[in-house]
């Protein structure tokens, strides 16, 4: 059985999102651009830095989930949110806020990805 201090070990913070936008080159083929990724990132990079999360999100290509995407990661050592919504982004960004906390308020303007931009 799992002692309270093993399973807080085992619970990792995440330092980054990750938001699949890969969208394939093939009309007809599924992807997570394909399925709204895009408008997740902004709503989550929007939500990330409303909230002021102590967490970074990056856009990124393929995690190899194209039929069930759009994915969503929290990493490292995460779980893949398959499929996500544009509706589960209020919920991730909650969660967010619990597993990783927030900015200090003197802590300046949030940094903004270039691709997110």
């Amino acid at each position: 059985m799992t002692k309270p201090s093993e399973f807080s070990e085992l619970v990792r913070r995440p330092s980054v999102v990750l938001v699949c936008v890969n969208r394939r080159l093939k009309m007809g083929e599924p992807s997570c651009a394909a399925g709204g990724s895009e408008a997740i990132a902004d709503a989550m990079e929007a939500g990330i830095r409303t909230e002021r999360i102590d967490v970074k999100l990056e856009r990124s290509i393929c995690m190899g989930q194209c039929t069930k995407g759009p994915t969503v990661r929290f990493a490292p050592g995460g779980r893949f949110n398959l499929p996500t919504r544009l509706s589960d982004v209020p919920a991730l960004v909650a969660e967010l806020k619990v597993l990783c906390g927030v900015k200090p308020a003197d802590d300046g303007p949030p940094l903004l990805h270039l691709l997110g931009s």
